[in-house]
């Protein structure tokens, strides 16, 4: 998202970062002491050819007027150096030939002469970084990614005191795959975001300032962690929980982090936490129970998934999960049921993975029904039969069908012409995209296959029908495939069948 700045105040927003121009000039380095700032011809000539220029409509006029305002303060500040007016106004000259960084250096000379400058520079400098920053709007939206980081560089030099620039900085390195200088980017605006400008920032605008320090600490971290630093990620959620340590979010990104330094142990516990707080979404439910199954906690994890099922009863990604999470837990109550050293407790391991297997049972059904051509989800079925058949081998008749049942999943499962894979959903405005790749076991390369996805809402009624053909791939390698489909409400889940 970019936004364009107005007027004399500038509302937060994302922001940018990098590179300036250069337009030759004098800076004399030699102090003395402090004097007051005068006019005199130097100053008086520039002041008319700025506001001539300023008025002026025509551009080479405009143009020829500013060259002439440039040429006077530079002459004014080689006759009169220790005059903070020639330089205040040599900002203002610079500013208008986009010489950010000769800008930024008049106006620290003018302050350094004159400290009670310090508002007019101010107000000079926020001026030039709002002309500066919508140049760099205009430049993203025109899809020009290196002129909007000259721009916005600019914006960046002349003005500290507002994150956007450094937000949209963070964003565009992002795009041009430029990680380390993303990093500081995001960093740079939170160094503003937590500074001294803060107090500042009107009531109206603290909301806006508090949801850009969530978008910077965010980004920043889960930069980190793609990049392997996950002390350093650890490090960002914690500040940012200190500042709001109810965000569920921050706490839930903070639990995937340590799962990956391998504190599981530290990570579930701050999923369990999460998981009792009220009015969860699907999305959360998923993440918590992700974060879970990745600690081997598949109990816990097990509730998250049924929870997400419960708010939304078509998610694949929440019955796949589920599935997973549950045939995991039986392989424990397995290792219990082994080590178990009394019939009681043998009885009870039995119980225990009688109820699991009918569950897989049941959410490996559904599964099938709405991804026929998963293969681990077969997989999963067959588990579920033969899990029965295990548990109930003192009824021979029983035992026999449920073997049989798994049997015969196992049987499609190896004759699958393909694997289905990866299959996500996104929802846009009025459309969903399906995605997903498909890994060729039997078909001979180029075979067609057409997927034919039905989009359902939480009521289970269609919404949206669409199919993508897809190109077999070599024996064993993947084809990745897309559709957007146009849907006539919410989405909440998709099935596919196989055309011929």
């Amino acid at each position: 998202m970019s936004h364009r700045i107005t007027g004399a105040r500038a509302s937060g927003s994302l922001a940018l970062l990098l590179a300036l121009s250069l337009v030759g000039a004098l800076f004399p380095t030699a102090a003395s002491a402090q004097k007051k700032p005068s006019n005199n011809m130097w100053t008086r000539s520039a002041r008319l050819y700025l506001d001539r220029a300023r008025s002026n409509q025509r551009p080479d006029e405009k143009e020829e007027l500013y060259r002439q305002a440039l040429e006077t303060v530079k002459k004014g500040i080689e006759e009169d150096p220790q005059n903070a007016q020639v330089w205040l106004l040599a900002g203002q000259v610079y500013v208008q030939f986009d010489s950010a960084a000769q800008a930024h250096e008049a106006f620290n000379k003018a302050l350094e002469l004159w400290p009670g400058y310090e508002k007019e520079v101010d107000t000079e400098r926020r001026n030039a970084w709002i002309q500066w920053h919508n140049k760099g709007v205009t430049a993203l939206q025109q899809q020009n990614l290196e002129e909007a980081l000259d721009q916005f560089g600019r914006a960046d030099l002349i003005y500290d005191k507002m994150p956007n620039t450094r937000l949209q900085l963070g964003a565009v390195y992002v795009r041009m795959g430029e990680m380390d200088k993303a990093i500081e980017a995001f960093r740079g605006a939170l160094a503003i975001l937590r500074g001294p400008a803060r107090s500042a920032v009107s009531a109206r605008d603290q909301e806006q300032w508090r949801e850009n320090e969530e978008i910077a600490s965010f980004n920043l971290a889960q930069l980190l962690a793609n990049a392997g630093r996950y002390e350093e990620a650890e490090q960002e959620y914690r500040a940012f929980l200190e500042r709001e340590p109810q965000n569920r979010t921050a706490k839930t990104n903070l639990a995937i982090v340590l799962s990956r330094l391998g504190r599981t142990a530290e990570a579930s516990e701050i999923y369990a936490e999460i998981m009792n707080q009220p009015d969860l979404t699907e999305t959360e439910y998923l993440a918590i129970g992700i974060g879970l199954m990745n600690g081997d906690d598949f109990g816990r994890a097990s509730e998250a998934f049924r929870k997400a099922l419960a708010l939304n009863p078509y998610s694949r990604d929440a019955m796949y999960n589920l599935a997973q999470s549950i045939y995991r837990q039986t392989m424990q109550v397995l290792e219990q049921r082994e080590a178990a050293g009394g019939d009681e407790q043998v009885k009870a391991a039995t119980d225990h993975l009688g109820a699991l297997y009918a569950e897989l049972q049941s959410v490996a059904e559904k599964l099938r029904e709405i991804d026929p051509y998963n293969a681990n989800g077969l997989l999963l079925l067959a588990q579920a039969y033969r899990g029965q058949g295990d548990i109930t081998a003192a009824d021979a008749k029983t035992s026999d069908e449920w073997r049989g049942k798994a049997l015969a999943v196992l049987q499609e499962h190896e004759n699958l012409p393909f694997d289905m894979r990866e299959l996500t959903m996104t929802a846009g405005e009025g459309k969903v995209t399906i995605a997903g790749s498909l890994r060729n076991l039997k078909l001979a390369a180029g075979t067609p296959v057409t997927v034919r996805l039905t989009i359902v809402g939480k009521d289970g009624a269609t919404v949206g029908t669409g199919e993508v053909t897809v190109s077999a791939p070599d024996a064993e390698q993947i084809a990745s495939f897309e559709a957007e489909i146009g849907v006539s409400g919410p989405a909440a889940g998709f099935r596919y069948e196989i055309g011929s």
